[in-house]
């Protein structure tokens, strides 16, 4: 008897002992896939050209869904991250003037604290908390709007409106609040420290004069166009910049120049496109004088 209990023991030892390699042998299960839902407030991005300047807004876009925002939602004169969830962002590629003062390229957390007659708009400088954290030590820049009404806005929008070569409106727009508020670049001061070759100059001249900006200037970069190789294209371009300034006789004188020099370098010129444009702008000029 005391044998078979032995024996019986041994074997299911071994059966326990096999078991357990089997299931130390078995293949794990692979790990369940991230679950990845909507979020409530989605988030957005949006970013406009402002001359040779950019501007980048990232913001999460929360929905009025039948609440009352200002004054209950939102409290009169309490911060708000202007959006949900992570902190609402700005980035600009260059120094920047809002509303009359000067901002230095960057990133900035953008804040306000919403009022009943007037807001106050805050860049901050701290980018990396989550969106409620706010600390005023870091402010970089502040000013005060005047909100204004709109059409209802079910969720929470930036825009970019009253685009010029070197300023936009942005406008805040939720329920029925709009707010806004000017930015400017420098996008002069850009164009001079980009331009070095006759082409690059000929072509801030040429941007000046079809946008009807920068007239002065343009002249200049025209010159200097010349001084480094005068052709064809860059004396096309000071005729019409003459003409634009109303001197007739002068932008004549120059097309004809430039036609020459055109001439002489290929006698097939006068019959190419840019000959045959040339020919005719100073038909057309002279009919007027």
């Amino acid at each position: 008897m005391k044998r078979i209990l032995t024996v019986l023991f041994i074997a299911s030892l071994v059966v326990l002992i096999a078991g357990q390699e089997a299931i130390a042998q078995t293949p794990q299960s692979p790990p369940l896939p991230l679950l990845r839902l909507p979020r409530i407030s989605p988030g957005a991005k949006v970013a406009q050209m402002v001359g040779l300047s950019e501007v980048t807004i990232y913001y999460h876009r929360p929905g009025v869904k039948g609440r009352e925002i200002w004054g209950k939602l939102l409290p009169y004169g309490e911060v708000w991250r202007v959006g949900a969830n992570e902190p609402t962002l700005f980035t600009f590629s260059d120094e920047v003037t809002i509303q009359g003062k000067k901002l230095p390229a960057g990133t900035y957390r953008f804040v306000t604290f919403p009022g009943q007659k007037e807001w106050t708009v805050i860049f901050n400088s701290e980018v990396k908390n989550w969106g409620t954290m706010y600390e005023a030590k870091y402010d970089t820049l502040k000013f005060t709007v005047m909100p204004e009404a709109g059409p209802n806005e079910e969720w929470l929008s930036f825009s970019f409106t009253d685009l010029t070569p070197s300023s936009a409106q942005v406008v805040l727009a939720w329920e029925k609040v709009r707010l806004g508020f000017k930015i400017e670049f420098n996008t002069l001061g850009k164009i001079q420290a980009s331009v070095g070759n006759w082409q690059i100059l000929n072509a801030a001249a040429r941007y000046a004069l079809t946008d009807k900006i920068y007239t002065s200037e343009a002249m200049t970069w025209v010159d200097r166009s010349i001084a480094l190789e005068k052709n064809v294209t860059n004396l096309g371009t000071k005729a019409e910049l003459f003409l634009a300034a109303g001197k007739t006789t002068e932008a004549i004188s120059m097309a004809e120049e430039a036609l020459a020099l055109g001439k002489a370098k290929d006698p097939k010129f006068e019959g190419s496109r840019q000959g045959q444009n040339l020919t005719r702008l100073i038909g057309e000029w002279k009919a007027k004088k």
